[in-house]
């Protein structure tokens, strides 16, 4: 037999009085956080904390401010690179 616990689960999540509900439109994806699970090289973790340690922050924040830039310098890259094979005449 399971015996009944009464005790008031306590949930790792505050408690919002008067939650706002936002639509999609009032939300920067930019500012809204995705819990994944990822696998990385010991050594690249212990960089970004080592460096989050020094700077002041988490490492976590680094490590998606690495990402972000290398994305757009890759798509600025990209977008260079489109926009002078348009001046050449060579569009693909």
């Amino acid at each position: 037999m399971k015996k009944r616990i009464d005790q008031k689960m306590t949930s790792r999540f505050r408690k919002i009085a008067h939650p706002r509900i936002y639509r999609e439109d009032d939300i920067a994806l930019s500012q809204v956080k995705v819990n994944i699970h990822i696998r990385l090289d010991a050594d690249i973790v212990r960089y970004f904390k080592e460096k989050a340690e020094r700077e002041g922050g988490k490492y976590q924040a680094l490590l998606n401010q690495h990402l972000r830039d290398t994305l757009w310098s890759k798509r600025n890259l990209e977008t260079r690179v489109q926009q002078i094979e348009e001046r050449l005449g060579m569009h693909l």
